[in-house]
Formats: C-alpha cells, structure tokens, sequence
C-alpha cells in the first residue's frame, strides 16, 4: 500500500488515483472544486489557522524582499514542522490520523492540499505520521520534491535538489 501526496492543481492532471483509492483533502478553506475532486475534505488535520496565517504572513514579507525561497524561510521561522505535529497530537486529529492509518492498511489512499512542494506542506507531515506505525506501507510525493527546482529565480536554472546531492551544479 501507498500513501501518496499532491496538490490540487497536479490531481487527475499529472496525478491520477486509482478507481479504488481513497481521496481526501486535507484543507482549512476548501473551494468549490476541492469536492468534486476528492472523497472528502478533512479539515482537522489541516494547519490551525494561526499557523497558517503565520506562516502566510512571513511568506508574502520574504516574497516581497525578494528571497528565493520564501516557503523555506516561512516554514522555518514560524517553527511549521514542530507546531503541526504538535496539532496533529490533539484528540480530534489523532483520532483522524488514526482512521487514516487503518484506511492506508487496506488501500492507497492520496492526501492533497494547495502547496505544489511537499517540502514546505503539512502534507508530508501527515503522511509520516500516518505511516509511522505501518511497515509495509510508503509515502509517495507527487511531485518528486527532488525534482523542483531549488529556486525558479536562481541562475542555474532547472537545478533541483536532486542535482545539488549529486555533487551537480
């Protein structure tokens, strides 16, 4: 079994599930669209809202200064990482992660957000957390976060992480 993650925009686009996978997004604002597209929206396990304005906030600041990238500098200056675990540890998310831990035994099933770069999404962190305690079970991003590039901007361009492990540019 797998767990696999994405965005909207990549969903039945780049990305297709499978008939018999399950769907969910994991989102606090929810669009229109976002129903037709999954089996169900789940906003518990989305980020609490003061985190993601945060994060919002230190983002847009780090995009208007120019930085190259200010998902990175967000998620690390408003401690992302550490506030969404701590969330995902409160009852009504735990009980979530639980469901989705036993739904992921005996199906794949597709967690999807806004964010393109699972890097910087609470996405990954969910996924981890759903499969903490399953052994034959993987995460599976899509996109591939060692395939964006690093910074759209930089000079290098097309340059992606994978690139930069390798010894690369």
């Amino acid at each position: 079994m797998t767990v696999h993650t994405t965005y909207f925009g990549g969903l039945n686009s780049s990305y297709e599930p499978a008939e018999k996978d399950a769907v969910f997004g994991v989102v606090r604002f929810p669009q229109d669209f976002v129903a037709r597209l999954t089996d169900r929206n789940i906003p518990a396990v989305a980020p609490p809202a003061e985190l993601l304005e945060a994060y919002k906030t230190v983002e847009d600041a780090a995009e208007e200064n120019g930085e190259p990238n200010p998902a990175a500098i967000a998620w690390d200056s408003v401690d992302y990482e550490r506030r969404y675990l701590a969330h995902l540890e409160q009852a009504g998310p735990r009980t979530v992660v639980d469901e989705l831990t036993e739904r992921a035994r005996e199906r794949d099933i597709w967690l999807v957000c806004w964010e393109k770069d699972a890097r910087w999404c609470h996405r990954r962190l969910l996924a981890n957390a759903v499969v903490a305690e399953l052994d034959d079970v993987e995460v599976v991003h899509h996109p591939d976060p060692s395939t964006i590039p690093v910074d759209e901007n930089d000079d290098e361009a097309g340059a992606t992480l994978a690139d930069f492990a390798a010894g690369g540019t």
